[in-house]
């Protein structure tokens, strides 16, 4: 127990010590990258989500205009459970090296719609049909997007510099057993710090 309560006054002292903002800047503009080496039954984010009506627009300062609508492909079924993952990589001399953070988010479901979530700025915020009793677990479900500028800023002990973001989705049915796809995703950025 006492080794637990130090660590997290470390933690603690580490994260606040450290109290300068960083912007992401994605790199490409079409934001989303297929996972190096793949397991057998992963699908992409066009497994996941059909873009056809999904546009992104990159200005010359980096920033990318999202607008459109997407569309749910995952054949999983309604009252799957969704598990959601996300690890943080940093690009060190031509090699991605995990960093500390990552999150693992047992039921999507129950948190897609959270403000206090990271995703919820970026995408959430801003679905504009009313789709808030339902989650990724419908496919056929259409998505729509009011038009808006990506922006993402964080804040805590991460290094400036070429940054990915690693995401996978997962569905069990209700007996716990896992659907034979899962999704899987990478988000390449730049982290620039913005202030101390």
């Amino acid at each position: 127990m006492e080794l637990k309560v130090i660590l997290l006054a470390v933690l603690s002292f580490l994260y606040h010590s450290n109290g300068a903002v960083y912007e992401l800047v994605v790199y490409d503009e079409y934001i989303f990258s297929s996972c190096p080496d793949p397991a057998p039954g992963t699908l992409d984010i066009h497994g996941f989500l059909d873009l056809s009506e999904f546009s992104t627009e990159m200005d010359s300062d980096g920033g990318v205009t999202v607008s459109g609508n997407t569309t749910l492909v995952w054949d999983i079924q309604l009252g799957d459970r969704v598990e959601f993952a996300v690890k943080l990589f940093y690009l060190d001399r031509g090699t991605w090296t995990p960093t500390m953070f990552s999150v693992l988010i047992r039921d999507f479901c129950k948190v897609m719609y959270d403000k206090n979530q990271i995703w919820y700025n970026v995408w959430t915020r801003h679905i504009t049909n009313d789709i808030k009793d339902k989650c990724v677990n419908v496919p056929g479900m259409k998505i729509m997007l009011e038009k808006y500028v990506l922006n993402l800023t964080v804040t805590g002990p991460i290094r400036d510099g070429r940054h990915k973001a690693y995401v996978t989705f997962r569905a069990f049915d209700a007996f716990n057993v896992e659907r034979p796809t899962s999704i899987c995703y990478e988000i390449i950025s730049d982290l620039y710090k913005v202030q101390k």
